[in-house]
């Protein structure tokens, strides 16, 4: 299975225009919804809305953070590494 590197651009006022730097990058060895799913686990932390969603674009390995009406955060997603399995 492929490690996937997740790198935030920002979330919530993480990596804003006010020069805070954006979130640590995180390596999950899942794929489609279950990294979704990740992703939003760990976006939580930064977010002040209790309600938000993760879209990701499994073609262009992009993706962002909805909460209301906003982007409350954007990411890209690369391979990162090959792990042991079949």
């Amino acid at each position: 299975m492929t490690e996937n590197r997740v790198t935030f651009t920002r979330i919530g006022r993480q990596g804003g225009r006010d020069g805070s730097p954006a979130p640590e990058p995180i390596v999950r060895a899942l794929s489609g919804e279950q990294l979704a799913n990740s992703i939003a686990m760990y976006a939580r932390r930064f977010l002040a809305s209790p309600s938000f969603e993760v879209v990701y674009d499994t073609e262009t390995g992009r993706g962002f953070i909805l909460a209301g009406f906003h982007t409350a955060g954007e990411f890209t997603v690369t391979a990162a590494a090959q792990t042991g399995g079949a």
